[in-house]
């Protein structure tokens, strides 16, 4: 139901962290797919576990147009089995900035830390080659320190469910790497931004692309069946085949690619159609 229909009267995520704390938590975990919940034995009025730890966290500054969501199985887990983070863009309309699902019960690869402890927002500032490796060779894509828990699709059904809260119905979302814009696609979600980037990215790795030219072998990254997987692509980006990043533009956040989610509609693109993952 619409906040707006509930009396609430929200029409942005600063209204929202502006409410009293409890209130203000309780819309915020709505984030949180009802699964995920189940899974770890959350009550989702308490957000607290079967042992009474409180297990999901929420940061939400009065006076900050953004939101932080964070789900453990235990209080003794090192990372969230969820992380969302939402703000307001520029545009006036929600965006979903950053996704983060992690098993915690799957092993665990050093890919957030270069090898001298450093922190590489998971290796798009920095990189710690040789946990890449390992992760790649385990079935991980980039920035991934553990493997998934398959709840992606219901992670961008609470956050439309959310976005009604606020009158919205369509959010932002930004692709950190090339395989989470795939991902973002065959859930139905569009382009604002960047799907000639991505055409550019699939011509370049079909047959006599430069892309496909550039997996010559010379790095575990750059082997010429990755063109053929979205995994394989994302990693090869990843490792730099492509200047200034996977988008070809300079740093994290400049992929020149910014997707969007339209409530009740899927967008139909398809710019690696019929790859395996």
């Amino acid at each position: 139901m619409d906040a707006r229909a509930e009396g609430l009267g929200l029409g942005s995520i600063q209204e929202i962290n502006a409410l009293p704390r409890e209130v203000a938590e309780a819309l915020y975990a709505r984030l949180v797919p009802e699964e995920l919940l189940d899974r770890f034995g959350i009550d989702p009025s308490t957000l607290c576990g079967r042992a009474g730890a409180r297990l999901v966290r929420v940061t939400a500054p009065a006076d900050k147009p953004w939101a932080r969501v964070e789900v453990r199985s235990s209080l003794e887990d090192r990372d969230p089995a969820l992380l969302v983070d939402v703000e307001m863009s520029p545009l006036s309309v929600p965006e979903l900035a950053f996704v983060q699902i992690t098993d915690p019960t799957g092993p665990r690869f050093a890919i957030d830390r270069d090898p001298d402890g450093r922190d590489t927002l998971f290796g798009t500032s920095a990189r710690n080659v040789d946990e890449e490796r390992q992760a790649m060779q385990l079935g991980l894509a980039p920035g991934q320190v553990r493997r998934g828990l398959r709840l992606l699709s219901r992670v961008l059904d609470a956050m439309e469910s959310f976005c009604s809260l606020i009158g919205k119905e369509i959010y932002l979302i930004e692709p950190l790497f090339y395989h989470s814009a795939i991902l973002y696609e065959r859930r139905g979600c569009g382009y604002l931004m960047g799907r000639d980037v991505m055409e550019e990215i699939h011509a370049g790795f079909c047959a006599g692309g430069r892309l496909a030219k550039a997996l010559d072998g010379s790095s575990e990254f750059r082997r010429p069946e990755a063109a053929h997987t979205v995994r394989g692509r994302s990693w090869a980006l990843h490792d730099g085949i492509v200047e200034g990043g996977w988008g070809g533009r300079a740093g994290p956040g400049l992929s020149g690619v910014k997707m969007y989610k339209a409530a009740g509609r899927l967008a139909g693109v398809d710019t690696f159609p019929g790859a395996p993952y």
